[in-house]
C-alpha cells in the first residue's frame, strides 16, 4: 500500500506525485531537496488525541518555561568565606591602628568586609548568616585589639616581645583597654551591626 503521508515531514501527500523519482515525497520536501526553499520544518510531536499532528489540526502553542533559580542558605560556605574575611580585616585592622591614631573608620569596614564575606559564602542573607556575620566581626576586633595594644606596648619600650602571652593574659589587656575606653565595645557594636545587615541582606 502506498504511503499517504510523506516520508520527510509527514505531511498529506498529493495525488500526483511532486518529484515521480520520490512519489513518498510532498511538494515542499522535493523542493527542498532541490535547494529552493529553506530546512525542512521540525515535525510537530503528536498530542494524546492526536492534536499537534499534520490531519489532526494545528499545534499547540508552548510557553517557554522559566522556572525560578533556588538557591539555600550554605552555612558552612559561609563561616569558611567569613572567617577567612575576618582574618583579613582583623590584620588590616591591626595594621592600621599600630601606623595611625584612627579609630573608627577602618573598625566600620571590618563590618563591611566580613558581612559581605558571610553573605558571599551563605548565596542569600537571613537570620543566620546575620549572626555569623556579628561573631566573626565581634571576634575579629576583640584579637586584633590584642596585638593592637601589645604592638604598642612593644614599640614603645614598655614591653618585650612575643606579642603572644597566652589567652589569660589576653583577657587582661582587652579587658583593660575597655575600661580605659569606654567608646572601644560600642564601636565593636556598631561594626558587628553593620556586618549582620550586610550578611542579612535579602
Amino acid at each position: 500500500m502506498p504511503p499517504t503521508t510523506c516520508t520527510r515531514c509527514a505531511a498529506p501527500l498529493p495525488a500526483v506525485p511532486a518529484d515521480p523519482h520520490h512519489p513518498d515525497w510532498c511538494a515542499a520536501c522535493a523542493a527542498r531537496a532541490a535547494g529552493a526553499v529553506g530546512p525542512v520544518p521540525a515535525v510537530p510531536p503528536a498530542g494524546p488525541t492526536g492534536a499537534g499532528t499534520w490531519g489532526g489540526g494545528p499545534p499547540a502553542a508552548t510557553a517557554p518555561l522559566h522556572l525560578p533559580m533556588v538557591t539555600r542558605t550554605r552555612p558552612l560556605d559561609a563561616l569558611l568565606v567569613g572567617l577567612a574575611a575576618a582574618v583579613l580585616a582583623g590584620l588590616g585592622w591591626w595594621a592600621v591602628r599600630t601606623i595611625s591614631d584612627v579609630v573608627i573608620y577602618p573598625a566600620v569596614l571590618v563590618g563591611l568586609l566580613v558581612g559581605q564575606g558571610v553573605f558571599i559564602g551563605a548565596r542569600r542573607g537571613g537570620v543566620l548568616p546575620a549572626l555569623v556575620a556579628a561573631v566573626l566581626t565581634l571576634a575579629a576586633l576583640v584579637v586584633s585589639q590584642y596585638f593592637i595594644s601589645r604592638s604598642l606596648a612593644v614599640a614603645d619600650g614598655a614591653d618585650s616581645v612575643p606579642l603572644w602571652l597566652g589567652f589569660s593574659t589576653a583577657r587582661e589587656v582587652v579587658q583593660a583597654d575597655v575600661e580605659a575606653d569606654v567608646k572601644l565595645p560600642l564601636l565593636w557594636l556598631a561594626s558587628a551591626v553593620i556586618a549582620a545587615v550586610g550578611a542579612g541582606a535579602t
